[in-house]
């Protein structure tokens, strides 16, 4: 089987270490991955968000940076001490970028597990990390271009084995997005068709884009105009708990 061309990736000079979201056996951890092909849809920005809920809500949450650029790294190195902890493990030894096991490490009775990954990532890897994730979020932006793009990937990765008669639960989030667009529209009808969820449309706002500048997810933003923003994201991780309703077939 020709893993490069499984779920449609390019494959860089990239191989991270597969037992990256492996917890302590005698617990339970949900896992998160956050996958898509495309660059530039808002991985970092629902990986970091995400984690910040979790957090918040009193779970003991790592957050597993698989990008080389290390954004999600880098935005928890700004994280102020005083908010909930979010344990930072990231792949790449910061000087060499190559995978160090030690930094993947996940503390013991972590119960949400977030992780970031960056685009083009390495097939063979990607599939693995789909096998031991329990939900797959696709982050789209509905543009044209985005919408085409994320709808061959979402596609080849519902055709995978990884996710095939398994009960994974993969769902897409809107980022920047414009619900009186056309783009979004042909979005919307392809995800019904295909019976995956479109779980919530984040907006096109400066509130992630200022929290992102201090290290903090846009639940801890102390503003007036975030208020509708925060609720997807109470809405957003209401999904990711409740129990899946039926198998994939």
């Amino acid at each position: 089987m020709d893993h490069k061309h499984t779920l449609g990736f390019q494959a860089p000079h990239f191989m991270g270490n597969i037992d990256t979201m492996r917890a302590s056996s005698n617990q339970k951890s949900q896992r998160i991955l956050v996958l898509n092909a495309k660059g530039g849809c808002g991985k970092t920005t629902v990986a970091t968000n995400l984690a910040c809920q979790f957090a918040n809500e009193g779970h003991s949450t790592a957050l597993i940076d698989y990008d080389p650029q290390c954004s999600s790294t880098q935005w928890l190195e700004m994280r102020p001490n005083h908010l909930p902890t979010i344990h930072s493990i990231s792949s790449h030894a910061r000087k060499t970028h190559i995978t160090s096991a030690f930094h993947l490490k996940v503390p013991t009775g972590t119960t949400r597990i977030v992780v970031d990954t960056p685009a083009r990532l390495e097939s063979i890897t990607a599939i693995k990390l789909i096998r031991e994730a329990d939900t797959v979020l696709i982050p789209v932006i509905a543009s044209a271009i985005d919408t085409r793009a994320a709808t061959q990937f979402i596609e080849s990765v519902l055709k995978s084995p990884e996710v095939r008669n398994s009960n994974k639960r993969i769902a897409v989030v809107g980022n920047r997005v414009r619900k009186n667009t056309k783009s979004y529209k042909a979005l919307s009808a392809f995800l019904e068709a295909l019976d995956v969820p479109f779980l919530t449309s984040l907006r096109d706002t400066q509130n992630y884009v200022r929290a992102a500048e201090e290290g903090i997810g846009i639940q801890e933003l102390k503003l007036k105009s975030a208020q509708q923003d925060i609720e997807h994201w109470h809405s957003l991780v209401r999904w990711i708990e409740n129990p899946p309703s039926q198998i994939r077939s």
